[in-house]
């Protein structure tokens, strides 16, 4: 990888769901010209076309049917710009039946242009005071309806059991009953007096998704509470508003949620969950990735997940590690047995379950204590 990232191109892998290994050809070939020159040949001079034209590299058949083609592009067409590397990788071709974008190696001048996340997994930790390289738990003030009072009652319950992050539900934006200036301000003021009260560190992240006309208005309330970060919908707002709060001068961490990223484990086309989760958000200045877990509503692979968690953890240039937040499919009686198989580098998400329980601040006790005995045994002796 390191050879290739340092060719000074952009490596895409693309899955094609077709028949034979020439329909793959003819494919990767359209491709190539699509996301590159866009007109046919002949229409530019042979040496432009040789420069810029996207090239084919490899072309492998898979045990399931189906191919996989890498595909180069100059860093004269892709640039250092998030957005332009995406368009080029995925552009046009995102419009084409059965191909998927399933891997991107970046060259080191695109991956030194991009934040990448502020904080990363160790700064979170040292962030809300979690020593010993333990699993963080996160919850979820949630459902929409309720009043600023009651959502800032239920973050209170939350720092009391002490968990490490609270924030607000994807739903919650700037509805009647909580108006996002009135929520920010009362659910911030809870979390603070409830950490004076317990000697806890638990961090709020405010849902800042919305009109991007709004949002540095919203993320100054969120600086002038105190909050330590935001939510935000990249799939909704774009990624490089992300990137835009990442590379700004708030000092937030970012939460990223996975609402409306059209993406799910055994779709021909768009873009594979772990490059979009684990690559392309982190890029772009995650410190949190939510994702959606196996065994909930969505019936996602523990094998995709696994991915997901992978790639947020994995090396990519001087980019630090996300954390990965699994989300649906957890509760308190099963988070120790989540935490075991995907290690403590790992941040759970829990929302709904709780707010089911008879005893919400019980419940939640009991995820923190799994996240306690998840911790590595040297940091626990």
């Amino acid at each position: 990888m390191t050879s290739l990232q340092e060719s000074g191109r952009l490596v895409a892998t693309y899955r094609l769901q077709c028949p034979t290994y020439e329909v793959a050809a003819e494919i990767s070939r359209a491709i190539a010209r699509e996301q590159t020159l866009e007109v046919p040949r002949g229409v530019v001079a042979d040496e432009l076309e040789a420069r810029l034209l996207g090239q084919v590299d490899d072309i492998s058949g898979l045990p399931e049917g189906g191919f996989d083609a890498t595909i180069s592009y100059a860093l004269e067409v892709t640039g250092t710009d998030l957005l332009q590397v995406v368009n080029v990788a995925y552009g046009n071709v995102s419009l084409m039946n059965g191909v998927r974008l399933v891997d991107l190696i970046l060259p080191a001048e695109v991956l030194d242009a991009l934040p990448g996340p502020r904080y990363g997994l160790g700064g979170l930790r040292e962030m809300v005071g979690a020593e010993g390289g333990r699993p963080l738990i996160s919850v979820a003030i949630k459902p929409m309806g309720r009043t600023c009072e009651e959502l800032a009652d239920l973050a209170t319950t939350f720092v009391r059991a002490g968990v490490d992050a609270i924030k607000d539900d994807h739903g919650l934006v700037d509805q009647s009953p909580a108006p996002f200036l009135d929520r920010v301000s009362a659910v911030g003021a809870a979390v603070a007096e409830a950490n004076a009260e317990t000697g806890g560190r638990t961090a709020y992240f405010p849902n800042v998704t919305g009109p991007v006309d709004r949002l540095g208005e919203r993320l100054d309330h969120v600086v002038a509470v105190g909050c330590a970060g935001v939510m935000v919908c990249p799939s909704l707002m774009g990624l490089d508003v992300m990137r835009s709060i990442a590379s700004g001068p708030r000092p937030l961490a970012i939460m990223a949620h996975p609402t409306h990223s059209q993406v799910g484990p055994d779709r021909g086309e768009g873009i594979a969950p772990d490059l979009l989760y684990g690559t392309l958000y982190r890029l772009a200045g995650a410190d949190i990735v939510v994702y959606v877990n196996a065994g909930g509503r969505f019936s996602w692979p523990v094998e995709q997940c696994e991915a997901i968690n992978a790639r947020l953890r994995a090396p990519l240039g001087r980019h630090r590690s996300a954390a990965p937040a699994p989300a649906g499919g957890v509760d308190d009686a099963d988070a120790g047995a989540w935490l075991e198989r995907y290690g403590p580098d790992t941040m759970l998400l829990i929302g709904g379950s709780l707010l089911a329980q008879d005893d919400p601040l019980g419940a939640t006790r009991r995820l923190v204590e799994a996240a306690l005995a998840a911790t590595p045994s040297p940091a626990r002796s």
